[in-house]
Order: structure tokens, then sequence, then C-alpha cells
């Protein structure tokens, strides 16, 4: 069982790490937040600094195995919020999120401190309520809110991720810091490899559907630039954004400066009612 358990773990890290190498490309392409590559970042941390103790094969954890897990969790906490809630269709009060990084950055320096002073039991609790409000609080929102149009086809696949989540993470916190005698941490079994490699691959699938709407051999159905009242130059720079052109390589290609390239960009998504470039692609490809 345990080789099994060890097999699920590796295709966990190397899924986990496919999917953020993927994330990064959609990001350079400008089709990514960088609040979502921080947040798959966050999860490789996390199941990396929960699963030390069984690649070691010590059932107890050492000190600066709770200190990695702890901060691992506080950026969990800090991220997921930050990558689930701008996908919504909700507004994110600026104070609200002024908040949460603050409280994020008190959690992460204290649990530094404390584990220099040997008090890291003190903060250890607070921690695992502020991920389990977080990740349980996000998901709700995303249960009971609308997806922006860049990710309405992934609500069905969302909706029943979001389920598990609110079944998995609180197990998991009560299992391993209610239960848990003296920091022992109890054998991590299938069920987290399971859960990591199931949203890695679920990130993964969308992404790839991502690039491949950029593709540059996809031709834009040219009745669509007259349905929106686009220019001859605005038809140009947004059959070059569907292909998948940065504001650089545009500009380059056009002969134009970047603020120029932005300024047209910005009256193309406000002429066909969009917000970047997915939602231009799904319009005009469809």
């Amino acid at each position: 069982m345990r080789y099994i358990e060890l097999i699920l773990l590796v295709l966990a890290y190397s899924s986990l790490v496919l999917a953020i190498f993927v994330s990064f490309l959609c990001y350079k392409k400008q089709i990514e937040r960088k609040e979502t590559l921080t947040f798959a970042i966050s999860l490789l941390l996390l199941i990396v600094s929960m699963t030390i103790p069984t690649l070691i094969g010590h059932s107890k954890q050492i000190e600066t195995t709770n200190v990695f897990i702890l901060l691992s969790m506080v950026l969990v906490g800090l991220t997921t919020p930050l990558s689930v809630l701008p996908e919504r269709k909700i507004s994110i009060a600026f104070n609200y999120r002024s908040l949460l990084i603050s409280l994020s950055v008190v959690l992460f320096i204290l649990t530094c401190v404390t584990s220099f002073s040997g008090h890291l039991q003190y903060i250890e609790k607070l921690v695992v309520v502020f991920l389990g409000v977080s990740v349980v609080s996000s998901m709700l929102v995303n249960l009971g809110t609308k997806p922006k149009k860049e990710i309405a086809h992934l609500e069905r696949s969302n909706r029943w991720l979001s389920i598990l989540f609110l079944v998995i993470v609180p197990a998991l916190l009560i299992a391993n810091y209610v239960f848990g005698n003296n920091g022992y941490v109890f054998p991590i079994g299938f069920t987290l490899p399971l859960v990591f490699i199931f949203l890695a691959w679920h990130k993964l699938f969308d992404d790839l559907q991502r690039l491949s709407l950029l593709n540059p051999k996809l031709e834009p159905s040219q009745q669509h630039y007259k349905n929106f009242s686009l220019t001859p130059r605005e038809k140009e720079i947004a059959t070059l954004l569907v292909s998948g052109k940065t504001y650089k390589q545009i500009a380059e290609q056009l002969f134009i400066s970047m603020p120029t390239v932005k300024t047209h960009t910005s009256h193309i998504y406000k002429k066909c009612k969009v917000n970047n470039k997915v939602e231009l692609a799904l319009l005009i490809t469809s």
C-alpha cells in the first residue's frame, strides 16, 4: 500500500508541476491572471509540505516541517479567494482584498516568530481556521454565483470541484489538527494525492483548451467584425489578439506604439462587450 501511496504522490507532484508550467504559458500570453498562477504554486508547496513525513518515512513531524506546512496553508488561504472571486460575477471590494492580504502577512510573520520562540502551537489553530474559512467561503461563493463568460464552459465541473473541496478540506483539517496528538501526522493515504491530481488535471485541461482557442491557424469570422462595427485597424488588432500575439508583438508587426495597441484593444473590448482575450476569442471564433 505504501508503494501505491508513493506513486500517487509522484503523480500529484508531476501533475501540479505540469499544470503550473502550462498556466505560466497562459500567463505569458496574457490569458491567465497571476493570482491563479500563484494559487497553483501554493497548492504544490502545500502538498510537498504535508507529504514530507511520508516521503522520509517519519511518523512525527519535525518543527521545520510544521512551519513549512503552516506557511503553505497561509499562502493557500490567501490565493484561493484571490483566484476564485475574480472569475465570478461578483465585485471584490478593495478593502476586502487589502484586509485579506494584511491578515495573511500577519499570520505569516507570527508563524515565523513563534517557530523561533517555541510557541508554534498557539498560532497553528489560527492558521487552520484562516485556511478553512477562506476555502469554504470561496467554494460557497463559487456555488452561489454565476461565472464570467470566459469560464462558463467549466461551470458544471467547477461546481463538483467546489462540493468536493467543501467535504475534503474540513475533513483533512479535523483529522490532522483536531484529533491529532502532539503533532502526529495521519497517513496521507490515497485521498489527498487524488484530490490534488484531480485539481491539477482540471486546471491543465482548461488551460490547454484556452491555448487552443488562440491557435494562430484559426481564422476568425469576418462577419463578427461587421456585427461589432470594428474599424479596419481594430479588425487587424483583433485578429492578432485572437491569434495569441502580445501587445509588444502586435506593435512591432504593425509598426505602431504599444499605447496605441492598448487603446485600440480597449475600444475592441468595449465594442464587443468583453473583458479580455479569452472572451474575445470565444466571441469571434464561435
